[in-house]
């Protein structure tokens, strides 16, 4: 292994166990496939879970994106759909949601009331709301260096629940 490689898989390492492992918030029973409804035997089991895919700051700015402004290029708000995901995650405990984008949830969850952030860490809890990546934003796919994915790795971790 050369050395950028190890010192990148040290630094994740380090920046994964002092950010997650430390949480405060208590961990689930049950994550990822352990918290698919079981299958069905004899029977095609499709699972679909929701997921976001919200750029930041691609064709408009992060506000623009976050409040629905510029519909120009895209006709949604982010606030309104975590708003939206949140009260149908309540409503109805069958259903999952993935997000991704910690820079948006970030700017979503400073604005909450306490009831609210209590609700969330409960759909967390249940399996119902799940992070993915933890990352401030998607990783560029199609121009990665290590340095910018650990910067914004890092940034998303530590603004995470």
């Amino acid at each position: 292994m050369n050395l950028p490689r190890l010192i990148c898989v040290s630094l994740w390492i380090f920046i994964w166990t002092d950010t997650v492992i430390s949480s405060p918030i208590p961990k689930a029973k049950n994550c990822g496939y352990s918290s698919c409804h079981p299958i069905k035997e004899g029977y095609i089991n499709v699972h679909i879970v929701p997921h976001t895919h919200d750029d930041v700051g691609w064709l408009k700015t992060v506000d623009q994106y976050y409040y629905g402004s510029n519909t120009k290029y895209q006709n949604a708000g982010v606030q309104y759909i975590l708003d939206t995901v949140v009260d149908s995650l309540r409503k109805d405990s069958n259903r999952r949601f993935i997000y991704v984008e910690t820079a948006f949830f970030w700017q979503w969850w400073i604005k909450q009331h306490d009831i609210v952030k209590a609700r969330v860490r409960k759909l967390v809890n249940n399996g119902q709301l799940e992070f993915i990546s933890g990352g401030w934003s998607m990783n560029d796919e199609a121009a990665t260096h290590y340095q910018p994915i650990i910067d914004q790795m890092t940034w998303g971790l530590r603004s995470a629940l």
